[in-house]
């Protein structure tokens, strides 16, 4: 389909330009995909179901089946591979759009809200969501690329907190 490694942007996304990119010939692409909206959509679909695979393998279970701190290790574990430009790309353009669900969803499988607002001091959970993400964009938005040992030290140290938060073992 779409080497998702590659930067596309859902504006640079034509007939023409996934053709290129997968080896599929321009009338292929049409025959599967009737309109350019629907290109688009399901290369949204494709990068949130990929994402939400790594997720599971991390976790080693399905969302519904693990506790919040599972989710929340895994969800931590998986940032320490730095985003594609595409994913990045594509993510930050669902919002307000028709492709924002596909994303949502996965994050509220994995990152479920708390509808009650934290006052003072941030949570421990929020610390580690904005840690992971901060290593996950890191990478595609800053110059000072992190070494992949020390991504995976970083990872585990923001592991630490959630355990620390949840008293759970390590």
């Amino acid at each position: 389909m779409l080497d998702a490694g590659r930067g596309f942007t859902s504006t640079a996304v034509t007939f023409d330009s996934v053709a290129a990119a997968s080896g599929i010939t321009r009338g292929g692409i049409i025959y599967h995909f009737r309109s350019r909206e629907d290109l688009i959509g399901a290369i949204h679909l494709y990068l949130a179901q990929r994402w939400e695979q790594q997720l599971e393998a991390a976790c080693g279970k399905p969302a519904a089946d693990a506790t919040e701190s599972e989710r929340l290790i895994a969800y931590v574990r998986v940032a320490t591979t730095s985003a594609t430009r595409a994913e990045l790309l594509m993510l930050l353009e669902s919002p307000h759009s028709e492709h924002q669900r596909v994303w949502s969803d996965v994050i509220e499988r994995w990152i479920p809200s708390h509808d009650t607002p934290t006052v003072g001091a941030p949570s421990s959970r929020m610390l580690a969501l904005l840690a992971a993400d901060g290593l996950w964009v890191n990478d595609a938005i800053g110059s000072n690329r992190i070494p992949p040992a020390e991504r995976q030290d970083a990872a585990e140290q923001i592991v630490s907190l959630i355990h620390d938060a949840s008293g759970s073992a390590r």
